[in-house]
C-alpha cells in the first residue's frame, strides 16, 4: 500500500449540507476540516451523525488517478459514481423515518485500493434540529454560493429543488424580504449536474408556493409599470430540465427591470457570458453565482404596483472553482438604459461589491480562501477562456 501511495495523494473531506425551506426547521451540519489529516489518502472527519431529516453532503476527492464510488444503501445516493482526477461529488440521504440509527458504507476505489467511509444517520425521533439563523446557518444556508443571511422574522431563506436523473438538484436559493416584497439575492451554481439540455423557456409566470400570500408579488404589480419582469436566476440559467426552468418563473425570482438597454441589453449580455463560464464538463469544477437588485431605502428608484421596489443597482458575484483553486469577480451596474453592452467596465472585486451592497458573499468559504479571492478580481479568464471578455 505504501508503494501505491507513492504514485498519488488523495484527500477527501465531506461538507454536510442540509435541506431547508421557509416553513421547515433546519438541521445542524458541520463543515468538515481535513487539514490536519492530509497525509491520509482518504479521510472523513464527521464530528456528528447526519440528522434524521433529508440531508446532503459534498464529497471532495483529490487524486491524479481514476476513481469509482460504491454505496451499499439505496437511501444514500451520489450525483456520480466514477471519474478521473480531482472531483467534488454531491450526495444525499433521504429522511430516516425509522426509530433506529442507520449506517451507509461508501467505498472509494483509487488505483485498485479501496477506502471505506461510513456515514451514520440519526433515528427519526432525533431528526429535528434548530432553525437557520445568521449566527447558526444550517442546511442549504451552509452552501458556498449562499451569502450570509440577514435573518429576522421578515426575511425568509428559501431553496427550490427538482429531481433530475433521479437525484435532487438545487434550482436556486434566495432570501426574501417580506417587507420589501423582493429578494435580497438569488444564488445558484453551474456544474456537471446542471447541463444545458435546451429545456426551453416555460413562460408560465406564477406565485411562489413557499412565500406566504400576503408577501407575494403578482403579475398585476408589473402591468402598466413600464418595467419588465426581469429574471434573477435567468430562464437560460436553468436548461437541464423543464421543471427547473418552470421554477425560474416564480414571481419571487423576478425584479422590475428596464427592458430596452438593460434587461434586454447589457444585463442579458453579462448573463450570457456567465452561462458560457458555467458550461462545465469536469465534475470537480463549479461556478457559484449570486445575483440581485438593491432594495436598501437609499438604493431604490421607485415603487410599483403594491409597493414593489425598483432597484437602483443590480449586481452579480461570481466564484469559480476549477482544478482545486478559486477565483472570483463581481459586477455592479446602475439600473438604467445603456447604449452599449460593455459590461466589463463595471467589474470589481467581491470586497468592493460587499461594501456597495452590504451583503457578505461566499461567507461559507474557509476564511483564508475567502480573504484571498475576494480582495481582487482575476477570475474567469484563466479558468475558462484565454481572453476574459
Amino acid at each position: 500500500m505504501k508503494n501505491s501511495l507513492h504514485f498519488f495523494k488523495a484527500t477527501l473531506f465531506v461538507l454536510v449540507a442540509l435541506f431547508t425551506s421557509c416553513s421547515e426547521r433546519d438541521i445542524p451540519e458541520e463543515l468538515l476540516n481535513n487539514e490536519q489529516n492530509t497525509s491520509q489518502p482518504v479521510y472523513l472527519d464527521l464530528k456528528e451523525n447526519l440528522p434524521a431529516d433529508n440531508a446532503g453532503f459534498l464529497l471532495h476527492i483529490r487524486t491524479e488517478q481514476s476513481w469509482t464510488i460504491e454505496v451499499d444503501q439505496d437511501w444514500c445516493t451520489l450525483l456520480r459514481y466514477s471519474g478521473n482526477g480531482n472531483a467534488s461529488v454531491m450526495g444525499s440521504v433521504s429522511k430516516n423515518t425509522t426509530e433506529q440509527m442507520r449506517s451507509a458504507l461508501i467505498t472509494v476505489r483509487i488505483a485498485g485500493i479501496s477506502y471505506p467511509l461510513t456515514i451514520q444517520q440519526n433515528a427519526g425521533e432525533e431528526g429535528e434540529g434548530g432553525s437557520t439563523t445568521p449566527e447558526n446557518p444550517n442546511g442549504y444556508a451552509k452552501r458556498i454560493e449562499v451569502p450570509a443571511l440577514k435573518g429576522g422574522d421578515m426575511n425568509l431563506f428559501i431553496t427550490h429543488t427538482t429531481q433530475y436523473n433521479g437525484k435532487k438538484v438545487i434550482t436556486y436559493s434566495y432570501e426574501w424580504d417580506c417587507a420589501k416584497k423582493h429578494s435580497r439575492w438569488v444564488a445558484f451554481t453551474f456544474s456537471t449536474a446542471t447541463p444545458d439540455n435546451d429545456a426551453g423557456r416555460n413562460d408560465s409566470f406564477r406565485d411562489d408556493p413557499k412565500i406566504p400570500s400576503q408577501y407575494q408579488t403578482h403579475d398585476s404589480d408589473y402591468k402598466g409599470s413600464g418595467y419588465s419582469r426581469g429574471h434573477l436566476c435567468a430562464s437560460s440559467d436553468r436548461q437541464y430540465s423543464i421543471e427547473a426552468n418552470k421554477q425560474t418563473f416564480y414571481f419571487s425570482n423576478m425584479s422590475p427591470q428596464i427592458q430596452n438597454g438593460f434587461n434586454g441589453g447589457i444585463w442579458q449580455s453579462l448573463e450570457q457570458k456567465v452561462q458560457q463560464w458555467g458550461n462545465i464538463s469536469v465534475s470537480s469544477d463549479t461556478l457559484y453565482v449570486v445575483k440581485g437588485g438593491t432594495i436598501q431605502d437609499n438604493q431604490i428608484i421607485e415603487y410599483i404596483g403594491n409597493n414593489v421596489p425598483v432597484p437602483k443597482y443590480y449586481f452579480m458575484a461570481i466564484l469559480s472553482l476549477k482544478g482545486g483553486s478559486y477565483q472570483a469577480i463581481g459586477f455592479w451596474l446602475e439600473h438604467k438604459a445603456y447604449s452599449n453592452n460593455n459590461y466589463k467596465q463595471y467589474a470589481l472585486s467581491i470586497d468592493d461589491l460587499e461594501q456597495k451592497t452590504g451583503i457578505d458573499f461566499f461567507a461559507n468559504l474557509p476564511d483564508n480562501i475567502e480573504t484571498t479571492v475576494e480582495s481582487k478580481y482575476t477570475l474567469i479568464p484563466q479558468h475558462y477562456y484565454k481572453i476574459f471578455f
